[in-house]
């Protein structure tokens, strides 16, 4: 029996403008200009992503190409000309402030004069709403002042993310993703069961794909939520920010993991950290922590496959290849699949890549910043450093 082919997985994080860095990695992949790969061009099979990682995951699947290296150079132009807030153009195609003063004085946007009395009417009744929910909630609630008085303040309300909205419908080609032969699978999280909730080709039609994609980046607190059927989904980097299992189940055995956040021992602490600092760092170890998990797993897997072939072959195991099999054996019953030996190159900025709030920084200086860096980090890839499991 022939064994079937290997799969390639591309798995993309989440972590809002720091997407743009995942696009470098590609390019230098696909072009087979990184050692991750002996300097062979790569292509995937497969595209698993969160957040902002499922926006890019349906851009690379949703063109007809099968040149994966053509697909990501429309990605970064769609990220450059589309996404990015540049010279010429009134803010960024990803959301906008309500009700911001600059919108009036910024000469790209009083260029669209009736675009501008739209928004100033949507905005005028988006807060006007905003109050007077808030201040009677306030009113009527026998809660403590001190919980009154923090209940007035959701930031997400001020954030109009229809730019993103009108974007994706007309960047994500829906049928061509249904179609493709690559495979995607998203990730949103539900917000009342706080459970991962996963989108694949199938469920890209009418619209159903484009919601997937927006309840993937809705950032608690920052975009609101978005209901498919009778649920309703945020952010899917609230329980998998890095969807590496998704890969491994979809048949991926050669696979390349992008992460958005840096090693945290790569970012040095401050002196006297304000509280910004001290969350984002909190963040990046749990991420970290659960991610070793994920390549641990990933690890053992290999070795107990290393003592199944070991036994078959000699008949003898040592004591750590018994607790390998065992361990191998216990999650062949419980998925009723085969394991594949897996290859993972990993990926990190060197160092955060940008400021505090910098993954809501869509400068486009900042997008072609982080693309290069990304094309640094592919062509310098080092195993060693990024622990990688070959």
């Amino acid at each position: 029996m022939i064994a079937p082919a290997a799969k390639t997985a591309m798995v993309l994080s989440g972590g809002g403008a720091y997407g743009a860095f995942a696009i470098g990695v590609m390019k230098t992949l696909f072009a087979g200009r990184s050692p991750a790969t002996n300097y062979e061009p790569l292509a995937a099979d497969i595209y698993t992503g969160t957040s902002v990682g499922a926006f890019n995951a349906a851009v690379m699947v949703g063109q007809g190409t099968q040149d994966s290296l053509e697909a990501a150079v429309y990605l970064e132009n769609i990220w450059l000309e589309k996404v990015a807030d540049r010279r010429g153009r009134c803010g960024n195609g990803i959301f906008r402030l309500r009700g911001n003063p600059a919108d009036f004085v910024d000469p790209n946007c009083l260029r669209e004069p009736a675009r501008l009395a739209a928004s100033l009417a949507s905005d005028s009744l988006a807060i006007s709403g905003y109050v007077l929910g808030r201040t009677a909630n306030f009113l009527a609630s026998s809660s403590p002042l001190e919980e009154r008085a923090m209940a007035l303040v959701n930031v997400g309300s001020f954030v109009d993310s229809a730019p993103y909205s009108d974007l994706l419908r007309s960047v994500v080609n829906e049928a061509a993703i249904r179609q493709s032969s690559r495979m995607i699978h998203i990730t949103a999280t539900n917000w009342i069961e706080g459970t991962a909730r996963y989108f694949c080709n199938p469920d890209f039609q009418e619209g159903r794909g484009i919601q997937a994609i927006m309840a993937s980046t809705a950032i608690p607190g920052v975009f609101p939520p978005v209901r498919i059927d009778r649920d309703v989904y945020v952010d899917g980097g609230v329980v998998q920010n890095t969807p590496l299992s998704a890969a491994i189940q979809f048949g991926g055995s050669n696979l390349h993991v992008i992460y958005l956040d840096p090693n945290p021992a790569a970012v040095r602490l401050q002196g006297a950290p304000n509280t910004i600092d001290t969350m984002l760092r909190v963040y990046f170890i749990m991420l970290a922590t659960k991610l070793s998990q994920d390549i641990q797993t990933a690890a053992w897997i290999n070795a107990g496959l290393d003592a199944v072939e070991q036994y078959a072959e000699t008949q003898t195991t040592s004591d750590s290849q018994i607790r390998d099999f065992i361990r191998v054996a216990g999650q062949l019953i419980k998925n009723k699949s085969k394991y594949k030996r897996l290859t993972i190159h990993r990926y990190f900025p060197e160092t955060g890549l940008g400021g505090d709030l910098g993954m809501l920084n869509f400068d486009v200086d900042a997008i072609a910043r982080m693309i290069s860096q990304g094309e640094q980090t592919a062509l310098l890839h080092d195993c060693g450093l990024n622990g990688c499991i070959v």
